[in-house]
């Protein structure tokens, strides 16, 4: 055999061992719930924060149980909207990219375990790519509001810089939140080309209690980075809340049931109208229509019960009667021993 073909023959060995495992992970049942698996985000600053939600269509006959969010690096993070998905419904899983430390074109995997109530159990990949820019850089990469009272308002800035600038300008900010607000200052243009903005972002007294994940698009005269991504997250703390915020719960063997409590409080009697994400082993009482000021859920997972073994995550959605209060989100963790 001559050596062009002996490296044609090993070219195409390495193309079926290519393309085999790839094509059974195709075939993966799981995969097709996913209305897309890879986003990527064009170009970005440095040190950004960026996202994009997946939208995952529960076309089973049965409920679906989102396990696990697994990254491939310690620069994304990724967070469910709902622990379990009914048939019909939808959910999204949301995958986050820090670009600090990173320069160029950059790709990681956001690992998302499901499991089906029938015990069928597979693995999704998610893929993110950011090509991540040299000259513009975010400090910091996002605004982080923390918890914040209602009726409160809150400030915080973060800086834009570029290098070898001199024509470069932004014309408008873009943002569909009501609940904050935002303002763009130019505060430095050198004739080296270096130029630096101010960006001003508030929360407004009056913005609804609950998570707020926003995005302010800084719009540029620059074709090749046209728009620049501005993350802000937050908080906002209202009447009513929950104790506490994570709820872990230990290990969990087939001998055993385990318990846990959250405490929800409020300055005003008020009802729990409903509690979603029991079940596979879950359960949540009392659910008793009672109106007082505090309340005490009781989580409890049965192995016997579940159909999952490993590291489990719940998310309760409880709703209750309390004017402007939108549902609480409740997590419990435990580990089903095998």
């Amino acid at each position: 055999m001559t050596r062009r073909r002996m490296i044609a023959a090993l070219t195409g060995c390495l193309a079926v061992w290519l393309v085999g495992p790839a094509t059974v992970h195709a075939a993966n049942w799981a995969d097709s719930l996913f209305v897309e698996r890879s986003h990527h985000f064009g170009p970005v600053p440095r040190g950004a924060k960026v996202k994009h939600e997946f939208t995952l269509i529960n076309r089973m006959g049965e409920p679906v149980t989102i396990l696990n969010l697994r990254p491939s690096c310690g620069c994304t993070s990724g967070q469910a909207s709902a622990s379990v998905v009914n048939p019909g419904q939808s959910a999204t899983v949301e995958a986050q990219m820090d670009t600090r430390n990173f320069l160029g074109e950059k790709s990681t995997i956001l690992f998302v375990t499901l499991v089906t109530a029938s015990g069928r159990e597979a693995e999704v990949r998610l893929h993110v790519t950011s090509h991540i820019l040299a000259d513009i850089v975010l400090n910091p990469g996002s605004v982080d509001f923390g918890t914040v009272v209602k009726g409160q308002s809150a400030t915080q800035s973060i800086t834009i810089d570029r290098i070898n600038g001199a024509n470069w300008r932004f014309e408008r900010m873009v943002s569909a939140s009501r609940a904050i607000t935002a303002q763009l200052v130019e505060t430095k243009r050198e004739p080296s080309g270096a130029v630096q903005y101010r960006l001003d972002v508030g929360i407004k007294p009056d913005a609804p209690a609950g998570p707020l994940r926003d995005e302010i698009q800084l719009l540029s005269n620059d074709r090749e980075t046209r728009s620049i991504p501005v993350m802000v997250t937050g908080w906002v703390r209202g009447d009513l809340t929950a104790s506490p915020s994570l709820l872990a719960m230990g290990e969990a063997t087939s001998a055993e049931a385990k318990q846990g409590k959250f405490i929800i409080r409020s300055s005003q009697p008020f009802a729990i109208t409903a509690v979603d994400g029991a079940g596979d082993g879950f359960s949540v009482a009392p659910l008793d229509g009672q109106r007082k000021t505090m309340h005490i859920l009781t989580v409890a997972y049965k192995p016997e019960d579940g159909t999952t073994r490993g590291d489990l995550r719940r998310i309760f959605r409880v709703s209750t009667d309390v004017p402007g209060e939108p549902p609480l989100d409740l997590t419990a963790t435990i580990h089903a021993a095998p």
